[in-house]
């Protein structure tokens, strides 16, 4: 869907970018994570041409977007940011249906979209489609700019530490938010954080930038497996990094077969880390983990997840 090919950007003698290839597969999600300072913003804004490369070309299915109008470009791809940037005189449907308009949709479609789009980021239509965003919390406000981002139903969301001012908990919401409306609509999203726990709570793929290079690259499991060296390391922490690795891995694939009766209850899809995190609160030895398609269920025991490769 999106391929980097030796991109730079240089500000005078300074490299924002460096040599950056990176493939972005059609339908995953794909987190970009670095310091502050490491070019991950830089990168991504190349593919809706708000930054320019120095060197090297971006392609959005098969095609160099260099060669494309900024405007008609900018219009087939959804672009989050941190500060969400509604207009402030507008109501949140006229907020949404912005580039629709834009496209001469007919008034009848607009609002069918509107309405469709306010339930699927979990506001309902009835109470929020006539609020100014003002009359907004920072979270709704979050999932409007999300909701004005898919209006057009493009296949490309591009998101730029969109949650990153947000409390913990509207943060966590929003994650998994996020990660319900992709397995609904099989977007591509290219989603910058700075934030380790962020980028595995969302990842299919995983590329690390460190002073506009990069050095790391894959599945978040496959990535942090093999003892992580150098910036990878740096970033995820020496002390943290086993405990990060627990969050790349499926409960599920350490489960026994075994009595769950009275056991506490992961969800089906919880990973290690929250398996952890559960035996620690419910003072537990042992999980119970639901039976679902392909599954039969079963037990995960404390022996078995400290020891986890």
């Amino acid at each position: 869907m999106i391929r980097f090919e030796g991109v730079s950007r240089r500000y005078g003698e300074q490299a924002a970018v460096d040599r950056v290839t990176l493939e972005v597969p059609r339908g995953s999600i794909c987190v970009l994570l670095g310091e502050s300072g490491s070019g991950k913003s830089t990168l991504m804004r190349m593919v809706n041409r708000l930054v320019e490369p120095s060197a090297g070309r971006v392609l959005v299915d098969g095609r160099d977007v260099a060669g494309a109008d900024p405007e008609e470009l900018r219009r087939g791809i959804g672009y989050v940011i941190q500060s969400v940037g509604l207009f402030p005189h507008w109501r949140v449907a006229d907020n949404i249906a912005t580039v629709p308009r834009l496209l001469g949709w007919e008034p009848a479609r607009i609002a069918a979209r509107v309405e469709t789009l306010l339930e699927l980021v979990g506001l309902e239509a009835t109470l929020f489609r006539d609020r100014f965003p003002h009359e907004l919390s920072g979270g709704q406000a979050q999932r409007v700019g999300l909701a004005r981002a898919l209006a057009a139903d493009p296949p490309l969301l591009l998101m730029d530490e969109p949650f990153s001012a947000l409390d913990p908990g509207t943060r966590r919401g929003l994650q998994v938010a996020l990660r319900e409306i992709h397995a609904e609509t099989g977007k591509t999203i290219l989603f910058v954080t700075h934030d380790v726990e962020e980028a595995l709570a969302l990842a299919d793929r995983l590329a690390v930038l460190d002073q506009g290079q990069l050095v790391a690259q894959g599945r978040p499991a496959a990535l942090l497996e093999g003892a992580a060296q150098g910036p990878v390391r740096r970033i995820f922490g020496e002390e943290s990094l086993a405990f990060h690795r627990l969050a790349t891995l499926p409960a599920r694939s350490l489960a026994r077969v075994g009595d769950a009766d009275a056991l506490p209850m992961l969800p089906a899809d919880a990973t290690l880390k929250q398996a952890l995190m559960l035996m620690l609160s419910e003072n537990s030895a042992r999980l119970a983990l639901p039976a679902e398609a392909g599954f039969g269920g079963g037990t995960l025991h404390w022996t078995d997840l400290v020891t986890a490769r």
